[in-house]
């Protein structure tokens, strides 16, 4: 799924797209402001939370962003890699059923902790290509087993892209044979090749959160809080355009509405998030929520319990005289969202073999929120969208 960004322009473009929403309305219409908007001066003089106050602090929420939420968030995930690295390096020493059950464990633990890393596509993790080499899917199988037979493969190549990261390791895991015995036999050889691709993938997807992670040095981490500007180069712009663009693509589209069929003729169970384990594909869904919420509402990586400025006060800023508040009508619709993906099967391969009806649910479920964020929120923010969609829903 590419983001494809757009140059401002000086008019703005209205694009209306008919959404059908489950719970929430009937109908939503969906308006996509493309261009530049005019620049509009910002205070960040204080350092209160409160929103009676004459001017928001950009600057307090982009420290939040940067210190609590991403920076954490990134060095969260790169230990888990090198823990998962660990594990793997003992499991091809001694490939038993406890290793291998070890090493699943630690990759999904991993793989839990990409969810709330995901979304940051920005500085060297838009430049690298991050996300494509973490978490594509589904993964190219005969790209995988071709270059593990002839050794002839360069990692850092996009055509490679989809036999590299999780869903690699997903196969890797659980998809090399028809039981565990047969996975382990696979790796049972000193000179497995099998193992010395397993440990390449899992070094590869180090050293590129350790890229990412140096990326947000001193010097990146100050201009961006600093930009605090509404321009569509500032910070507050790039990070939430970002955010949307994920919520959209990342989250509904590929976890959810291209496996069940909503952009394609029929269903595609083959297309569901860790397809070879069979059962984490909700449970990776679920927590990409739970890292939406927190973000949204501010809350820290590390404890959930601390906040800091965040995208909802903002907005209650922005809406301090009113009585019902935008912010609580997204809480509300990821609230409703969490609910309906807990009713499905833990793998969505089954539930949508079996009732994809109720996958379909899902996606209009969070269909809605798209609305919520893409258009209302980025309206009384007074941002534009700054990418087109490449997949024409």
């Amino acid at each position: 799924m590419r983001k494809i960004k757009l140059r401002p322009v000086l008019l703005i473009a209205l694009i209306f797209i008919q959404c059908s929403i489950d719970d929430v309305s009937n109908e939503f219409v969906e308006e996509i402001n493309v261009g530049k908007s005019e620049e509009v001066s910002v205070l960040t003089n204080t350092d209160s939370k409160d929103t009676s106050q004459t001017s928001f602090n950009h600057q307090a929420m982009l420290m939040n962003w940067a210190d609590n939420i991403i920076i954490p968030s990134l060095s969260g995930f790169e230990s888990s890699l090198i823990e998962l690295k660990t594990k793997a390096s003992e499991y091809t020493s001694y490939p038993n059923a406890e290793t291998l059950s070890v090493l699943r464990a630690v990759w999904l633990d991993s793989y839990l902790k990409w969810q709330h890393v995901e979304m940051f596509d920005i500085g060297t993790a838009e430049e690298i290509y991050f996300k494509n080499r973490i978490n594509l899917f589904p993964a190219n199988i005969d790209r995988i087993e071709s270059n593990i037979a002839n050794q002839e493969y360069d990692l850092d190549q996009s055509s490679n892209f989809t036999s590299q990261g999780f869903n690699s390791l997903d196969y890797l895991l659980f998809g090399l044979g028809e039981n565990d015995n047969a996975i382990n036999d696979k790796y049972a050889s000193e000179n497995s090749n099998y193992s010395k691709y397993l440990i390449e993938v899992i070094d590869k997807m180090i050293a590129l959160t350790s890229e990412i992670k140096e990326g947000w040095n001193e010097e990146f981490r100050n201009s961006f809080i600093n930009s605090t500007e509404n321009t569509s180069t500032s910070s507050v712009n790039m990070v939430l355009n970002d955010f949307i663009f994920y919520f959209e693509k990342g989250f509904r589209a590929n976890k959810v509405g291209i496996p069940s069929g909503v952009f394609s003729d029929l269903p595609l169970p083959d297309r569901v998030e860790a397809y070879y384990s069979k059962k984490h594909s909700r449970l990776l869904a679920l927590e990409a929520n739970k890292a939406i919420r927190n973000f949204f509402n501010g809350k820290y990586y590390e404890d959930n319990e601390q906040v800091g400025l965040s995208v909802r006060d903002y907005l209650d800023y922005l809406e301090s005289d009113e009585e019902t508040k935008l912010s609580d009508k997204i809480n509300n619709q990821l609230d409703s969202i969490d609910s309906k993906l807990n009713s499905l099967n833990p793998d969505f391969t089954q539930q949508i073999i079996q009732d994809n009806l109720a996958m379909l649910y899902a996606f209009d479920v969070i269909q809605a929120n798209v609305v919520l964020l893409k258009v209302d929120m980025l309206q009384k923010l007074n941002i534009n969208v700054d990418y087109a969609d490449a997949d024409g829903d």
